[in-house]
């Protein structure tokens, strides 16, 4: 019983955290980036009492590893087009970005149906039936 319990949970972040990775709901690739590294920093906060917080610096930084041309104003532009990235911010000005905490988010960055997030689970359980039948133990 602990052992489904432990998978399923691996299962759900797994699966969310992969399509995530695959999510082409952004054409521009620094609102991508940005997206990315936004969801970082709010997954990092995820136990924590205090919502996430950074400075604005850093974020541009953080992106910068992947597109060399994001600036300030690209932060801007990518928070009056993207739904996307206005429902990640919560506040932010040149010193500071507020990120919304995942209870505040308007709704999900990605969709991930119940089907999608307990088939890994009931696959793996049933793997793991199967192996410990093969070697005769008790289920």
């Amino acid at each position: 019983m602990l052992l489904q319990v432990v998978l399923r949970n691996w299962a759900e972040n797994a699966v969310d955290m992969r399509l995530r990775e695959f999510d082409n709901s952004e054409s521009d690739p620094s609102v991508a980036s940005l997206v990315t590294a936004l969801e970082l920093i709010r997954n990092r906060y995820r136990h924590e009492n205090t919502p996430p917080k950074i400075s604005t610096q850093s974020l541009i930084n953080l992106v910068i590893n992947t597109d060399k041309n994001f600036n300030y104003d690209a932060l801007v532009s990518a928070n009056e087009h993207s739904d996307t990235v206005r429902n990640l911010i919560k506040s932010f000005n040149r010193k500071y970005v507020e990120l919304r905490s995942d209870a505040e988010s308007d709704a999900p960055t990605t969709n991930v149906s119940d089907q999608a997030t307990t088939g890994p689970v009931d696959t793996v359980a049933s793997m793991a039936k199967r192996a410990a039948k093969e070697r005769g133990a008790s289920i």
